[in-house]
């Protein structure tokens, strides 16, 4: 029996080094029939592809100026066609239509306009993620305006010779410019359909006024009662951004 001992203990130290052997570098049995195959390369998760410059458009309307021309003495219809470049930089050409009617119930002066205006600037996407259909932005603008006023009211009398004379003005002419400093959200709400909303701060930078008057209401900027002003507009948008994930050619 003593040689039958030692076999075993023989046998048991052999497995223990295979054993631990086995643990470095294990042993793959391989059919006849299989095969080696290289391994697919994948690329690290932190590495995303770059973005193509072109990234579509977007068309929108504004809905806003249409509910404040309900409730008040003026507004604006409006529409604007933007640029996508990146999913970071956006070129923004807005065309929109604006009209006035009012009568100051303390002077009695009443002042009516109607006509188109134009804006053009740059939006900025402040958000990080760049593949994201949401969108913070900041911009500029730069609006002017070409347009004819009528104003009128009760009789100027003159404080030295007596008399009066009546106050009345058609189709005085001016031709007025200013700056937008632009916030804004978009959010997608479905497919290529957005909402968003802008607050605006503007600042006059030219009025073309006749001498005798000084119009109250310029198209696409707002009152004059003072050299700057607040608006704001809430959007309806198409947003064809097809090429967003598209990877810039040649990398």
């Amino acid at each position: 029996m003593e040689w039958l001992s030692k076999v075993l203990l023989t046998t048991l130290l052999l497995l223990s080094v295979h054993t631990m052997g086995a643990q470095d570098e294990p042993i793959v049995i391989l059919n006849e029939t299989d095969t080696i195959r290289p391994t697919k390369y994948i690329a690290p998760l932190t590495e995303k592809p770059k973005l193509a410059l072109f990234q579509g458009f977007t068309l929108s309307a504004d809905i806003l100026g249409p509910i404040i021309y309900l409730f008040s003495d003026y507004g604006s219809t409006e529409a604007a066609l933007r640029l996508n470049l990146k999913n970071t930089y956006f070129p923004i050409i807005e065309v929109g239509y604006g009209k006035c009617k009012s009568t100051d119930v303390e002077t009695n002066i009443s002042y009516s306009t109607s006509a188109p205006f134009f804006r053009a600037g740059i939006d900025f996407n402040i958000l990080k993620n760049k593949y994201m259909d949401n969108r913070l932005y900041v911009g500029a603008r730069f609006g002017l305006s070409s347009f004819k006023f009528d104003m009128s009211g009760p009789n100027m009398t003159d404080p030295i010779w007596g008399g009066s004379s009546p106050y009345s003005y058609h189709d005085a002419k001016s031709t007025s410019s200013w700056m937008e400093f632009v916030f804004g959200v978009q959010v997608k709400i479905w497919r290529n359909f957005h909402m968003g909303w802008s607050v605006r701060y503007k600042q006059e930078l030219h009025i073309g006024q006749p001498s005798y008057a000084k119009p109250y209401y310029i198209p696409g900027y707002g009152t004059t009662t003072d050299t700057s002003c607040w608006g704001g507009t809430y959007n309806l948008i198409f947003d064809l951004n097809w090429g967003k994930r598209k990877v810039k050619s040649g990398e």
